[in-house]
């Protein structure tokens, strides 16, 4: 069963942390509530091992990957998201109670599983809890940071202000994720048709080739008889290379789930080729404007650091950003203890510095993140203009070069025939 570090405060205040076993994250945060305690902070404990695959059990991957899939089939994507949050900030601002509001977003839902979501929060909060620990029974829904936002703003007294700008937050990041997928997707579907088209050559049309050469009679090249042995493979192992295609899959994602195995992946996306810059400067405007987001909603900056490096979405980012956090516990600055990772810009840098002198740190950050989503609209600009022509080259030289094996027997008995003739 999984572990969670977590971080709880009782009616007193009083602040408690320690580690505890719980099928799903959900399921720790109603046990925490039925005690009368509410949750600071909560998150996988990791494992003080050396990271390799055996660093997750097999409990841990079933859970992590009914938890991928709980995520996938909920189908609750990030525009359903930021049109329930633009309504319910605005019916807020209009003075309705949040019950009545909520039932009535879940009756206009035209998403079922996200009507019974609604439900299932109003029903909670109904039954005497918060919004934010109601929200944080389904984190396949509702994200770490969308809980903390709305846990400040209920605390605060601000929650229609808060979600008014957690709104402009997810539109924003909604604008780079449609833009980073648009500059990705193109060269893979690409790619990807590629692949079926040299796969659909090599199972239906090389054994037509082989058959009349054959016949024929003809020597065949290297390249031609390493086609064709490849041919055979596909054609009487095809079962085998689909199953072992899945271990394969399965393996990477074990993997990945380790924080070593994760940590290495994040950092190839960091480090490839043409896409490598595009990804780190979608992560700096992410975690620019979360952190702007986050101190503007009146979060205390060790708080919003901490769940920054929760949602920053790639783990290297993420160890960084706990890096910076301990050493501002022991009395640095944020500037300096950006800088000291490696993994910020300078720009960055320089505009928290300027924030932390001014007491402008959220707006500093905000420019910071403008200025990264300018970047990322001029990186997609580019790479759109760069991808074409090399996908067509990469996708003409794996069909001419299957195409060239399987003519070059042709080419061979002509010219054998035209020697002959002489």
């Amino acid at each position: 069963m999984p572990v969670y570090q977590y971080e709880v405060a009782d009616r007193k205040g009083l602040v408690s942390s320690g580690t505890a076993e719980a099928a799903e994250q959900a399921e720790l945060i109603t046990r925490f509530r039925e005690r009368g305690q509410i949750v600071l902070s909560l998150r996988p404990a990791r494992s003080d091992g050396g990271g390799g695959i055996a660093a997750i059990n097999a409990g841990q991957l079933v859970t992590n990957l009914r938890q991928s899939f709980k995520r996938l089939s909920s189908g609750v994507n990030l525009g359903t998201i930021l049109l329930f949050t633009g309504q319910l900030a605005a019916m807020l601002g209009g003075g309705l109670h949040l019950v009545r509001i909520l039932t009535a977003l879940a009756a206009e839902s035209t998403h079922k599983g996200f009507t019974k979501v609604l439900e299932r929060v109003r029903d909670d909060i109904t039954a005497g809890g918060t919004f934010a620990d109601a929200l944080a029974q389904h984190p396949h829904v509702f994200s770490t940071l969308y809980v903390s936002v709305v846990r400040a703003g209920e605390l605060s007294g601000s929650l229609p202000i808060v979600l008014d700008t957690m709104t402009t937050y997810l539109e924003k990041t909604d604008a780079i994720r449609r833009k980073v997928k648009g500059a990705i997707a193109y060269p893979a579907v690409i790619l990807v048709v590629a692949i079926l088209i040299v796969i659909f050559m090599i199972l239906k049309i090389v054994p037509i080739f082989q058959n009349v050469y054959e016949k024929a009679g003809a020597v065949l090249p290297l390249p031609t008889r390493i086609l064709v042995a490849v041919s055979h493979a596909m054609r009487d192992y095809l079962l085998f290379m689909v199953l072992g295609l899945g271990v394969v899959v399965l393996l990477f994602y074990s993997i990945y789930q380790t924080h070593a195995g994760r940590r290495t992946f994040d950092r190839m996306k960091l480090n490839m080729p043409l896409f490598g810059s595009l990804i780190r400067r979608s992560i700096m405007a992410r975690t620019c404007r979360t952190l702007s987001v986050l101190l503007n909603a009146g979060i205390p900056l060790i708080e919003a650091m901490e769940t920054v490096a929760r949602v920053s979405g790639n783990a290297v980012i993420e160890e960084a950003l706990a890096g910076a956090t301990q050493r501002m516990r022991d009395g640095g600055t944020i500037a300096d203890t950006l800088r000291q990772t490696g993994e910020f810009p300078s720009m960055v840098t320089q505009l928290v510095a300027t924030g932390e002198e001014s007491g402008t740190l959220p707006i500093m950050l905000g420019r910071a993140a403008t200025y990264y989503e300018q970047q990322v609209d001029q990186s997609v600009a580019t790479l759109s203009s760069l991808i074409e022509p090399l996908m067509i080259v990469v996708m003409g030289g794996i069909a001419g070069g299957v195409i060239f094996a399987l003519y070059l027997p042709i080419f061979n008995l002509g010219q054998a025939m035209k020697g002959g003739v002489r």
